[in-house]
């Protein structure tokens, strides 16, 4: 039985607010050939200036830091949950992260990130890397260069992570280099980073393991990613005061199925672009991808239509065949050490059966060694956000709040001054 939070004003006018932003984004996207050409317009404009990863904001580093740690807990509440109702939410850990990163002779470089949840643990990324004279080559557990590296201004993430085509790191080899104003990136992945049988990783991938007790995948689908190529190229423009770019990403892989030993195929696209001036930041994709998948036997037209995905411990669907719009604002109140943020992704089309939405409103506070994300989610057939739907592009008719605020302290343990200082007195 679902409790009455009608007395609990805070919670009510989040959940009106959230509401009505729904209701107000459906009815536009009742004409999607009008979205899309805006879509492409706002990305000819704005798009992503750097072609390094741009991690989740608490995971950033300076070009100083060397070693340090990050651990975080979290205050949630969520609507489905009868026992979150009743108590108003709950005090949670979250994660303790071990980071380092480091320069060596201004040639080569590394770094490397390993989390530690409860329960499970996992690297994020895992890299060494060589600086040749106008480009640079990274080896290892690495960001995979496509879209825009992490694109919400929030700590959640948005659809389009949610389905493995952001902030991704695989095992492979990555090449970057300058052209003026045009960057460019290349790629080539084996393999996903850790076993496919497992869903206990960071980022998103395709999942080859059985279904556990949380999990909402329907059957096993014993399939892996291999032989990925990507390629991103950038055009950079403006100054100290503002940016103004255009992105352009590619995606093609394999999937190759332990049961049939064949391979199926993987390819993504997307339009990216971010614009900055001031105390304004903004930035847009817009991203389809096409799979397939071999699979035994005679499946049916269903078992074909979605595949198997794992991340952060947990498994479940999204359509072979999607488009998804993901987009973001942020307006900085107190210069950087206060920023509210609104966040929206949407994935459609394909071979999904119903529309996947999501909603992110919040701020984010820093100060010292303390970060602050206190943030409200809305979501429409969203798994990953109350684990209610059975799979992204699956229309399960949920409609799921959310409200969290998580604190992130930020150990920099070690920087390149304190390095050369304890090297100059030994």
């Amino acid at each position: 039985m679902r409790i009455d939070t009608r007395n609990n004003l805070a919670f009510l006018v989040l959940e009106g607010l959230s509401h009505t932003v729904f209701k107000f984004k459906i009815s536009v996207m009742k004409n999607k050939t009008i979205l899309y050409f805006f879509l492409v317009l706002f990305s000819l404009l704005f798009t992503f200036k750097n072609v390094q990863a741009q991690h989740r904001p608490i995971d950033q580093l300076e070009k100083e830091d060397r070693f340090g740690l990050t651990s975080m807990f979290y205050y949630t509440y969520r609507n489905w949950i009868t026992e979150s109702q009743r108590n108003k939410g709950n005090l949670r850990f979250d994660s303790f992260r071990i980071w380092a990163q480091t320069d060596i002779k201004d040639d080569f470089f590394a770094g490397v990130q390993y989390r530690f949840y409860e329960g499970w643990n996992t690297p994020t990324y895992l890299y060494v890397g060589y600086r040749f004279d106008h480009s640079t080559l990274q080896l290892g557990q690495t960001w995979v260069p496509f879209g825009i590296g992490y694109q919400p201004f929030d700590d959640w993430g948005n659809i389009t992570f949610y389905v493995g085509l952001q902030d991704d790191y695989d095992l492979g080899i990555t090449w970057n280099r300058p052209f003026g104003i045009f960057e460019f990136s290349a790629g080539f992945f084996k393999n996903q980073q850790l076993s496919s049988s497992s869903s206990q990783r960071y980022d998103t991938d395709i999942y080859s393991g059985g279904k556990g007790n949380d999990d909402i995948i329907l059957i096993q689908k014993r399939n892996e990613e291999v032989n990925q190529i990507n390629l991103r190229g950038v055009f950079n423009l403006g100054n100290e005061n503002w940016v103004l770019n255009l992105g352009l990403s590619g995606m093609l892989g394999q999937i190759y199925n332990m049961d049939t030993y064949d391979n199926g195929t993987r390819s993504a696209f997307a339009v990216h672009g971010v614009f900055s001036k001031g105390i304004f930041h903004f930035n847009i994709q817009e991203t389809y991808y096409n799979y397939s998948q071999v699979l035994p036997g005679n499946p049916t037209t269903d078992e074909q239509n979605f595949i198997n995905v794992g991340s952060w411990n947990f498994s479940y669907e999204i359509p072979v065949e999607a488009s998804i719009l993901s987009t973001s604002a942020a307006v900085d109140i107190i210069g950087e050490k206060l920023t509210a943020h609104l966040n929206y992704s949407w994935l459609t089309g394909g071979t999904s059966t119903g529309d996947s939405q999501l909603f992110t409103a919040g701020l984010r506070s820093v100060w010292k060694s303390f970060e602050v994300f206190a943030e409200a989610y809305y979501g429409e057939n969203d798994p990953q956000l109350s684990g209610n739907a059975s799979g992204y592009g699956r229309n399960a008719g949920t409609h799921d709040f959310r409200f969290d605020i998580r604190f992130f302290y930020n150990l920099r343990v070690l920087n390149k001054q304190n390095i050369d200082n304890l090297l100059k007195n030994r």
